[in-house]
């Protein structure tokens, strides 16, 4: 248990530095039109290199970063990132960009989306945000409140990962989601 607790605190020292050196990356992900055959959408993926561990799987990084709450500046950074990549890319492609629940909660995800798409140029239109059930197992006015504001101003709201949670699907009725990507389980 020792040696789980020291390599887990180290992994908490070696994410506070990876964000303050700039060391994670945003890799994207093209998501095709069958219909066109052209790119729709790139989700964009946030990645690590470690400079000794080499590549971190966001599977051990991401919950540590949100257990520790660093979740929040990584997760808005990511945002801005993928905000400004896109503005490069042709007028007709999205970027998709997964809010965890406690970035969600825990900023202003109105600012920040607003902020990001100002900074890099881009349309709303251009931006889909990605949430979990999670997000919407907090039903309340707040998250009904962002979640109505982001898509009045255009941006996208998708559903992701659904069917591995509670799946209701009164969700389809409550909140103004844009798109649902049902689990592959």
């Amino acid at each position: 248990m020792e040696v789980i607790a020291k390599q887990r605190r180290a992994l908490e020292m070696d994410i506070r530095t990876a964000i303050t050196n700039e060391e994670f990356q945003v890799h994207f992900q093209p998501i095709i039109d069958l219909r066109s055959g052209r790119v729709a959408v790139c989700e964009a993926l946030l990645r690590w290199h470690h400079p000794v561990r080499g590549v971190v799987s966001p599977a051990e990084f991401i919950p540590i970063a949100e257990e520790m709450g660093l979740i929040v500046e990584l997760g808005n950074w990511a945002v801005r990132k993928a905000c400004l990549e896109c503005a490069s890319w042709p007028s007709d492609v999205r970027v998709a960009v997964n809010i965890s629940a406690i970035q969600f909660r825990r900023s202003n995800v109105c600012t920040v989306v607003q902020e990001a798409l100002e900074a890099a140029g881009l349309p709303p239109h251009r931006l889909e945000i990605e949430i979990t059930e999670s997000v919407l197992l907090d039903d309340t006015e707040i998250t009904h409140k962002a979640l109505h504001e982001l898509r009045k101003s255009g941006v996208w709201i998708s559903l992701d990962d659904f069917g591995t949670g509670y799946s209701s699907l009164s969700y389809l009725h409550r909140f103004p989601l844009n798109k649902i990507k049902i689990d592959r389980s």
